[in-house]
């Protein structure tokens, strides 16, 4: 059939009028394409998000969208315009004011302009003229409870030339470093004793040439946490311990996730977070809300390992160790050899009896080793170099390791295979030049992940099939219910450098777990794809420690325009799905060698 072209004159004047709308519709099914609207020419931005903005580097980025047909220019120069109309561009602003001019201009010669006002400032040495502490930075940088041996650290920005006092009147440092022409930075570091009496915020004293002085007062404050022992007990749903305060878009890096009921000393506060003392050398952080302080007087938990029993049921494996109370553990998974590795905090063994069943078919042998004082470690050797996953948890007095045996026929149609779609519902996740969102995507790619599936006969189970809003406790909590074989989360990546970063990329945390993000990841790099990375210790919810492996997937950076692109090209994503399924295969084959 073909394509007709019909221009109309006066645009406006047609669209009120009756006979056209008439026209039109007798005419839609005829495939027409009218010229004169379809390329009307528009620029849509998505990054900068305002059209006037002062900035602070002289490296910007914008990206949106225009008619796919257009042509653009940026101050004259044409920009790359992708088969979904979307576009990246980076400009460099010299000091001061700086008008940038998008053109977009269509084939039959409309045009459109957008002008963004950029007002680059160059960054200024922070000097403070006036007799005024300008700025206070601390660590701990909350409200704390502190113990002998803590430190408190504190930076000042004030009037260069003072002197500055804090505890105890002690002086701070000035840090005059000519090279950069930083001065009126005061600095110092502080150890609480056994005789200081924290009681709120702590005042800090600038004093002038002239001997004039003013106060003021740190913006949080610390207390003294209480001499004697303080025992907390775990609550709530997945409790856990991180290593540090530490931040950052997932939040500090977990060491281990903790079943409820767990004793353990706490010997600080730091905001919404207690420091848990795990051993005399070692320490972790649990929040707030994950943990119940018991009366004063509870022993500091203290437990003597007895004795251990090993066997298995038709399902699992499993290792039971008499601990008498429960304590906390981390746990983590490694491959080739195969190993659970499991740490018990406050406990000394005196195990003289492990019994080994028959009925253990994925356990090969288990080992305890004294570490230090208060610190023993489980060694779980398994039969088959990929562990499968592991689920601790106390009953009653005994911590019980359930052991997930590898699946007797590695071929994807005997197994279960779970898809995450990330994101969805009030959570759109990230955004493309042309307005796609991540949630729409992800869910397309799941989709078709599961015909793909499906057409070979494999059984899969989704977290979402529709627009919803699910929690990660929620995804966590129907996957454990679900019990699938294997897990794949989807995920598209997102940057503030839509021209340069781009590319594929897949996580995992437990080092056991690597061999199969790993197998997608090539899979992925073999479409065509950038490199971004097969990235470990990752700190994402799904890539816990599960009953079986799992991996995140970042298909492609949707804030790229040509990664969008891809990922909206129909052809593309059945190499996308292809790579994923074979990267399935190859993990499996891995398996069977």
């Amino acid at each position: 059939m073909k394509r007709i072209s019909i221009a109309f004159f006066t645009p406006e004047k047609c669209f009120r009028d009756p006979i056209f709308h008439a026209a039109v519709g007798a005419l839609v099914g005829c495939c027409i394409t009218f010229s004169s609207f379809a390329q009307r020419p528009f620029i849509r931005l998505q990054q900068p998000v305002q059209t006037s903005l002062t900035v602070h580097d002289s490296v910007q980025y914008i990206s949106g969208a225009t008619c796919k047909t257009c042509r653009l220019t940026l101050q004259d120069t044409p920009i790359k315009v992708y088969a979904t109309g979307g576009f990246a561009a980076r400009v460099i602003l010299h000091a001061g004011d700086n008008l940038i001019v998008l053109q977009a201009h269509s084939p039959d010669g409309q045009f459109h302009k957008l002008q963004l006002a950029y007002r680059y400032e160059l960054p200024q040495p922070l000097v403070v003229n006036n007799f005024a502490i300008a700025r206070m930075y601390l660590h701990p940088d909350a409200t704390s409870w502190l113990q002998p041996g803590d430190l408190i650290h504190i930076k000042l920005l004030a009037q260069a030339g003072c002197k500055a006092f804090w505890i105890h009147h002690l002086p701070l440092t000035e840090m005059v470093d000519q090279e950069d022409s930083l001065v009126g930075i005061y600095e110092g570091m502080y150890r609480i004793s056994d005789t200081d009496h924290l009681n709120g915020p702590i005042p800090i004293t600038l004093q002038n040439a002239a001997g004039e002085t003013i106060t003021a007062y740190t913006p949080y404050a610390f207390y003294n946490w209480p001499a004697n022992p303080v025992i907390g007990k775990t609550i709530g749903e997945r409790p856990f311990m991180q290593y540090s305060l530490g931040t950052d878009r997932l939040g500090a890096a977990k060491r281990s996730y903790l079943d409820t009921g767990i004793q353990m000393q706490v010997d600080g506060q730091f905001g919404n977070f207690y420091r848990v003392k795990l051993a005399p050398d070692q320490h972790a952080y649990v929040p707030v809300e994950n943990l119940e302080l018991l009366p004063d007087g509870t022993p500091v938990p203290h437990a003597v390992l007895g004795n251990w029993k090993v066997w298995g049921d038709s399902l699992f494996d499993y290792v039971q160790i008499q601990v008498g109370k429960p304590l906390p553990y981390d746990v983590h998974l490694y491959d080739h050899p195969g190993q659970i590795v499991i740490r018990l905090y406050g406990a000394v063994s005196n195990t003289n009896w492990i019994s080994q069943f028959l009925s253990a078919e994925e356990i090969k042998d288990v080992q305890i080793h004294t570490l230090s004082d208060d610190v023993v470690e489980v060694r779980i050797s398994l039969r088959h170099a990929q562990p499968w996953g592991c689920t601790l948890h106390y009953a009653g007095s005994a911590l019980l390791v359930r052991v997930k045996r590898q699946p007797k026929i590695l071929n994807l149609t005997h197994l279960r295979i779970a898809i995450d779609a990330g994101h969805g519902g009030n959570n759109p996740g990230a955004t493309g030049p042309t307005g796609t969102k991540e949630k729409n995507l992800t869910l397309m790619l799941a989709e078709e992940l599961q015909q793909a599936l499906h057409r070979l006969g494999v059984h899969t189970i989704m977290t979402r099939t529709n627009d919803t809003s699910l929690t990660m406790l929620d995804r966590e909590n129907d996957l454990r219910q679900a019990d699938p074989d294997l897990l794949l989360s989807i995920h598209l990546n997102s940057s503030n450098n839509p021209v340069d970063i781009s590319g594929t990329s897949t996580y995992y945390h437990e080092p056991g777990f690597r061999p199969l993000s790993l197998a997608i990841y090539k899979r992925l790099v073999a479409t065509g794809l950038q490199e971004f990375g097969n990235v470990g210790n990752f700190n994402f919810a799904l890539n816990g420690m599960t009953d079986f492996p799992n991996a995140l997937i970042e298909v492609a950076f949707i804030s790229n325009p040509a990664d969008e692109a891809r990922i909206l090209d129909s052809a593309f994503r059945e190499k996308i799905i292809h790579a994923m399924v074979s990267g399935l295969k190859d993990f499996l084959e891995q398996c069977k060698k």
